[in-house]
């Protein structure tokens, strides 16, 4: 008797959410086709006879991938929104020379796929501060699904206007951050202040100069690019007092990774059968502007540049709190 009390509130429960996850999305509901799924669920995996089966009721709601994010995780893998792999990204830890308690933050990850390796690699606290508000919930969802957000927290900050506290990070990661930024002086001082004396900073982006062909290049970005020539990056790590340690072309090794991505996509296609048309169309557009991206970067019209920046050691904490430039 149990058993079957068990079985009918998990069946209404599990309808109720269908109902409700139907109605959050607008779409329209086909309880048949619900009911039918529900039961081919519990045929296959029967309900448990202890518990409470209505604290299901309160469970979170599966999470569902925007197509956007669908269509990117098929071109460049599973939680990320640009080239790179895990390999080059458990490197970072090392190439910034955290000790194992240090403290890294890491800006503009945009999903957890970079985090998940970079997190293999340093045992420490992790901080993340992401700007893109369409991949905020999925990189929360991904950290939680790999098992990181008590060790791993993310928040989503404004790059034009967050403050940092001051001298909070052993290290600092910034991917791509200053190729969208609006004003990169205040970015490159937050940096610097939110940086302990002698810790070192690692950041990754696009230098190149206005051309109108920017424009179809970025046109599935997640904000409008700020481009700016690698001379001018420079001067603003200059300017904040960062010392610059190392400034690597990194363009041939992109270049071979995107392209790589972009040849593997027909298998991925076939893998992943028919989809769903938004999906479809996000994949399309994504396509088309990295068709112009590549180009751009295969003639040297644009350029991915890794910069190692420090803080000098002997800092005074003044120079920590003071104003944004």
């Amino acid at each position: 008797m149990a058993a079957r009390k068990a079985l009918f509130d998990k069946k209404g429960l599990a309808l109720t959410r269908a109902k409700f996850r139907a109605w959050w999305e607008g779409e329209a509901f086909n309880e048949e086709a619900a009911l039918a799924e529900i039961e081919a669920k519990l045929a296959a995996d029967p309900p448990a006879n202890d518990g409470d089966p209505e604290d299901e009721l309160f469970d979170e709601l599966p999470y569902e991938m925007p197509p956007r994010m669908q269509a990117l995780a098929i071109l460049w893998g599973d939680d990320r929104v640009r080239p790179g792999d895990a390999t080059a990204d458990k490197l970072e830890p090392a190439r910034i020379g955290l000790a194992p308690e240090g403290v890294l933050a890491v800006l503009g990850p945009g999903l957890a796929g970079p985090m998940v390796a970079v997190a293999a690699a340093h045992p420490g606290k992790i901080e993340i501060f992401e700007w893109r508000e369409e991949t905020f919930e999925a990189l929360k969802h991904g950290l939680k699904k790999a098992k990181l957000d008590e060790r791993v927290t993310a928040s989503r900050i404004d790059l034009e206007a967050h403050v940092f506290t001051p001298a909070s990070f052993d290290g600092l990661l910034s991917i791509d951050d200053f190729a969208y930024c609006g004003y990169p002086p205040h970015l490159a001082q937050q940096i610097m202040k939110s940086l302990k004396p002698g810790a070192c900073a690692v950041v990754e982006c696009y230098v190149g100069f206005k051309t109108p062909e920017l424009a179809t290049a970025f046109a599935s970005s997640f904000a409008e690019p700020q481009i700016r020539a690698h001379g001018d990056i420079l001067q603003f790590f200059v300017d904040a007092g960062l010392a610059l340690e190392a400034d690597e072309d990194m363009t041939d090794d992109f270049l071979s990774t995107a392209r790589t991505a972009f040849k593997q996509l027909g298998e991925k296609l076939a893998a992943a059968g028919g989809l769903e048309v938004p999906v479809a169309r996000e994949l399309a557009w994504e396509a088309e502007a990295w068709r112009m991206r590549l180009q751009l970067l295969a003639t040297r019209r644009l350029e991915r540049r890794r910069f190692v920046l420090r803080k000098s050691a002997d800092a005074q904490p003044e120079n920590a709190n003071a104003p944004a430039g």
